[in-house]
């Protein structure tokens, strides 16, 4: 399989062009050798059987063979095959789409420092799929992301910054509460820890204000404002629009 893939692909990208009759017959006897290896529990083999269905290397195009093959590198602990797992349930390739099942296989990846795992799972959280939307959480897979070299998360560190600035702009800043139905509520001060935005509905916008007696509690925009200011909204209201930039930092690696 390496042979023909450094004869047939210098380039190294995923997909490769039609191969001559020799080669051919060459990589029937390597996708049957391979089998066996990932028989046998050599998960680079299913890395390998794995990505041959998924491009189509040599072979028809077979998205339930490649995940049968990932999944069983990813259940031997393979980063990549993980994130392959993970990114076919995110996508839908020969299956439903279905974030909560790809979740898990990316976070995986991604705790063994698979940048494409991290960049996934930023836009999971900037968009809330599969997950509960989390700037916090999105910010902190961009640090990781820029600490991992790719050379993209500056600029979308950058657009999330702007963005938190123009709709939340009480995030990592001490806050009162006020306005609420509740009277218990109305006057306890905190810090806004996260703010999870929708990207079509508004009014589930909410602040996270993790309170100073340690409890945390989800709060509308407009019941929150600047510690000591007695007054004024908590950004994200009513007529604040979209987050800008939502393009690039959402933008699928």
């Amino acid at each position: 399989w390496l042979k023909i893939d450094r004869a047939v692909n210098p380039s190294n990208t995923d997909s490769w062009p039609p191969l001559s009759a020799s080669q051919q017959r060459e990589m029937d006897g390597a996708i049957v050798m391979l089998q066996e290896a990932m028989d046998q529990g050599h998960i680079e083999a299913a890395l390998c059987v794995g990505s041959t269905y998924y491009w189509g290397q040599g072979v028809a195009v077979d998205y339930p063979r490649a995940m049968a093959a990932y999944k069983v590198g990813a259940e031997g602990g393979h980063a990549g095959c993980q994130y392959q797992v993970g990114s076919m349930y995110y996508k839908g390739n020969g299956v439903d789409v279905d974030y909560a099942h790809a979740l898990p296989w990316i976070e995986m990846a991604a705790a063994q420092d698979v940048r494409a795992a991290v960049g996934r799972l930023r836009v999971m959280y900037v968009h809330g799929k599969g997950v509960t939307p989390s700037w916090r959480r999105a910010r902190e897979y961009y640090e990781r992301a820029i600490e991992l070299g790719d050379s993209k998360a500056v600029e979308n560190m950058q657009n999330l910054t702007r963005s938190i600035q123009a709709v939340a702009p009480l995030m990592d800043k001490r806050v009162e509460i006020h306005g609420t139905s509740r009277a218990d509520m109305n006057g306890k001060r905190g810090v806004a820890t996260d703010f999870h935005w929708y990207e079509d509905d508004e009014g589930k916008w909410r602040y996270t204000v993790k309170l100073d007696g340690g409890e945390a509690f989800k709060v509308k925009p407009a019941n929150v404002r600047a510690e000591g200011t007695g007054g004024g909204g908590g950004g994200g209201g009513a007529g604040t629009g979209k987050a800008k930039g939502k393009g690039k930092k959402g933008r699928k690696k």
